[in-house]
């Protein structure tokens, strides 16, 4: 298990570095847009002890000049809310504490929630979770593949998807804690269906709810546990039964899972008088016009374009029939339908980012049909493997240098062209 720890090692040393000499860790930068939105939470509740005080960093960001976007709502009782969800904020909570503490015990920061100890536990949070993530993902690939293979597939979602900008330059959004709650689920339910344990069900809520909390949309991951396994028609029709024989613990995952995510509701109606509010009210699907080519091919934000190892993923998907069928049938159904979800949404490209970064989620489930490609590719000739392996170490090459150039500017966030891209392509960034 010496390739895969070492991989690991690399993946986690090239990240800290990108962390630490990244350029936004200036007053308020770290905490513009979304993030500030999804962390706005904690100094509402814990500073300025009023949960309708969303607004606290935004007034601080405009006392300083920088009126940016963050994601806020006004109710009709004028309390001002985070249109997001509170799970990223609930993750970042323990680090939120330590932050304070730090600041109040050193006399060194501002102690409102967003000076410079505040920003950068934000970020650190942000960097463990993808990288306790990525091990869960290497613990969950050695139960089935050798080590070699574990360390290609490791390296190729580790340097070779946008889950390492998300990881890094844009820790401070919520896609990193959901590579981990869902690498979380994804090994929760391996283990269920190999020990029917209780625990391991409870996981399964858990981790469900947690992702759920940061996206509601991340539901459709239930798909996993109810279909992980299913290899055949007569498996199909046992299913129901067999979840039946254990509905105590399946019951149990339920509560677990419903009351994580009673806490927004809880939320809501504290600060409105509500159970449900429609913090997106000007946002909304549009299931009759879904931008699914957009999504996967445009030079705005298409995922095969900015993150082809997607697509060697998704070809490991007829690999997995053979060296690992209990992955297939959770992915055939859960992608099309998270595809059409998530490129229904209006704003379809999700506003500023490096590629797709709705799908990082997706990664640890694809990382398996990833692994039995390059573990079948063994009983290839010599120079179809060394094909397959030249494709994965181009697809990281050209992921980090995308990711540097995003990061330094030369690739946008949002507003990318055809014409745009290649005239950036080879521009070099200079980060240090």
């Amino acid at each position: 298990m010496v390739r895969s720890l070492h991989v690991w090692l690399v993946v986690a040393v090239l990240a800290t570095l990108a962390v630490f000499q990244d350029r936004p860790w200036k007053a308020l930068e770290v905490l513009d847009y979304d993030a500030g939105g999804y962390y706005a939470y904690l100094p509402s509740a814990f500073i300025y002890h009023d949960l309708g005080r969303a607004d606290s960093l935004q007034r601080l960001a405009l006392a300083a000049g920088r009126p940016r976007e963050r994601g806020l709502y006004t109710l009709p009782n004028g309390r001002v809310i985070s249109k997001y969800p509170l799970g990223v904020a609930l993750g970042e909570l323990p680090w939120f504490a330590g932050a304070h503490a730090y600041a109040r015990l050193t006399h060194r920061y501002r102690t409102d929630g967003f000076s410079r100890p505040y920003q950068h536990s934000v970020m650190l949070a942000g960097l463990v979770y993808g990288l306790l993530g990525l091990w869960i993902v290497r613990k969950l690939l050695l139960r089935f593949f050798d080590d070699r293979h574990t360390a290609w597939a490791l390296a190729g979602v580790g340097l070779g998807t946008n889950y390492f900008n998300y990881s890094t330059y844009d820790a401070a959004m919520a896609h990193a804690a959901l590579f981990m709650w869902q690498a979380a689920l994804l090994y929760c339910t391996v283990r269920w269906y190999e020990t029917f344990r209780p625990r391991w069900a409870v996981g399964t809520g858990l981790f469900l709810g947690l992702a759920t909390l940061c996206r509601f949309t991340e539901a459709l991951y239930v798909v996993i546990p109810l279909t992980w396994g299913i290899t055949s028609w007569a498996a199909l029709r046992q299913r129901p039964a067999l979840l039946l024989a254990h509905a105590g613990q399946w019951g149990l995952a339920a509560a677990v899972g419903a009351t994580v995510l009673g806490l927004q509701f809880l939320f809501w109606r504290v600060v409105s008088g509500h159970w449900v509010v429609d913090s997106y009210s000007v946002e909304h699907f549009s299931f009759s016009q879904p931008h699914v080519l957009y999504g996967l091919f445009s030079y705005r934000k298409g995922w095969l374009l900015y993150t082809p190892l997607a697509g060697l993923m998704l070809l490991g998907l007829v690999a997995a029939r053979r060296r690992l069928p209990a992955a297939v049938v959770p992915a055939l159904v859960l992608l099309p339908v998270l595809l059409y979800v998530t490129f229904s949404w209006e704003a379809w490209w999700y506003g500023g980012g490096f590629g797709a970064r709705p799908l990082v989620s997706l990664y640890p489930l694809l990382a398996l049909p990833f692994a039995a490609l390059l573990a079948v590719a063994r009983g290839w000739s010599r120079p179809h493997q060394v094909g397959l392996q030249a494709a994965v170490v181009l697809c990281i090459t050209l992921n980090l240098w995308q990711t540097w150039q995003y990061a330094a500017g030369y690739l946008l966030g949002d507003k990318n062209t055809r014409e745009l891209y290649f005239s950036k392509f080879f521009e070099s960034p200079n980060l240090f």
